[in-house]
């Protein structure tokens, strides 16, 4: 975590600095937006999640697979930050999640994300990839969408629950093969309300996708239907602790849906990568004088890169008339002044 940031930004509940008298004015911070790729160049399509290591952006194109592992191939692609291709790797199901593992730069490939989940894990130093790696529970219904690293802990989202009782976060168990996990918040938990301030609140997180680490290491899941976030502070632990908020469509006051991606702006100055996956590109979004700590999501249903207001839900586009938006990261400017 950077400690600078860290000081500035509280805990989740307070951490969005969102004025609300400046969101009419942010369309206006984007400095320059271009495609940094397209899918159509390296034979793919579907482009989703987006993933950053050292001088590197990751992204998995979909091409169409079965969600449930039944047919078809991921394609994933190492990109330099000029655009051009590092490496490419096919990888068999559908690949919706992918992250980069901080202790040793590996990068995991969830596959299958709906049932018959697996996970393969690529060197990106060997340009090998170890796996399908199984799960000890296996479902055809339900499956893993993401995973976060958090310490010397594990961290995945889990899709589709049926019923109050189904996970919706697992943390996994260090070492085991098949992967072994336990879970830490299920789909009946209750949480904050951060638009109302009520305690004990019931989440409706109904259709968990992805899951990130906030800049003060507490978890955020997105839930795409329902359109809401869900932070979890000191995830595992007794004393963790659940707050949410949902995010509304101006137009209607209702919640929003296709909600995927979210993350926190952790510079006033920085560049946005972002899956337009139904135009099969990813936009490189160049921004500044945006607030440290203001949220952004992607949402399906407005077809926006929106920045959120955490104390309402209340959202404001920063780039609108896009096609599909999924996989979002943000890059710091390491030379701008905080």
């Amino acid at each position: 975590m950077n400690y600078l940031f860290a000081r500035r930004v509280s805990r989740i509940a307070i951490a969005s600095i969102v004025l609300t008298a400046g969101l009419s004015a942010y369309a206006q911070r984007v400095r320059r937006m271009t495609t940094f790729a397209t899918g159509s160049a390296v034979n793919a399509t579907g482009p989703d999640s987006v993933t950053l290591s050292k001088n590197s952006v990751w992204v998995s194109y979909t091409n169409g697979a079965d969600s449930t592992g039944l047919s078809g191939s991921s394609t994933i692609v190492q990109y330099k930050l000029n655009g051009e291709v590092r490496h490419t790797y096919s990888i068999a199901g559908s690949v919706d999640g992918l992250k980069v593992d901080p202790r040793n730069g590996h990068v995991w490939a969830l596959q299958n994300q709906d049932g018959n989940s697996t996970l393969s894990v690529i060197n990106p130093k060997t340009h090998t990839v170890a796996g399908p790696i199984p799960y000890a529970v296996k479902s055809a219904t339900e499956g893993y969408d993401d995973v976060v690293f958090r310490l010397n802990q594990v961290f995945m989202s889990y899709t589709n629950p049926a019923s109050p009782t189904d996970p919706i976060i697992q943390l996994l168990k260090n070492g085991s093969d098949p992967l072994g996990v336990r879970p830490i918040l299920l789909m009946g938990a209750t949480g904050t309300n951060l638009a109302t301030g009520q305690a004990n609140q019931p989440v409706t997180q109904n259709d968990p996708d992805s899951l990130k680490l906030t800049p003060t290491g507490d978890l955020m899941l997105s839930s795409g239907d329902d359109g809401q976030l869900l932070f979890v502070e000191k995830p595992g632990r007794p004393d963790q602790s659940v707050s949410f908020v949902t995010l509304l469509d101006p137009a209607t006051g209702l919640h929003v849906s296709g909600l995927d991606d979210a993350v926190f702006a952790a510079a006033r100055k920085g560049i946005f990568y972002l899956a337009d996956t139904g135009n099969n590109r990813i936009l490189k979004i160049e921004v500044d004088r945006v607030p440290v700590g203001a949220l952004f999501a992607s949402i399906g249903s407005l077809k926006e890169l929106a920045v959120v207001d955490i104390h309402t839900g209340h959202v404001t586009p920063l780039v609108s008339n896009l096609n599909g938006p999924h996989g979002l990261e943000f890059v710091p400017d390491t030379d701008d002044e905080q």
